[in-house]
């Protein structure tokens, strides 16, 4: 998948948690896996779909610490973002 599209998964993905107003520290497997599905439903291969998901969990926290776009410069942070 290119950057571009990883990308746009990742702030669809950011958007959902933001809407459900989940922890951005969430630990349960279950709401994990909920999400994962989510991923899943907009497009995103299976396999990747828990990694995608720890990425926007990721991006949202970044986005929380500090005024950097994550998005954007996320390869300053070694994020895998680009």
């Amino acid at each position: 998948m290119d950057d571009d599209t990883r990308n746009n998964f990742v702030i669809k993905i950011s958007k959902k948690i933001i809407e459900d107003n989940i922890s951005l520290d969430e630990q349960d497997m279950g709401i994990l896996e909920n999400y994962a599905k989510f991923a899943v439903s907009l497009g995103v291969n299976e396999s990747d779909s828990t990694d995608i998901v720890s990425e926007a969990f990721l991006y949202l926290k970044m986005q929380e610490s500090s005024d950097i776009d994550p998005i954007k410069q996320g390869d300053q942070f070694g994020a895998g973002f680009s």
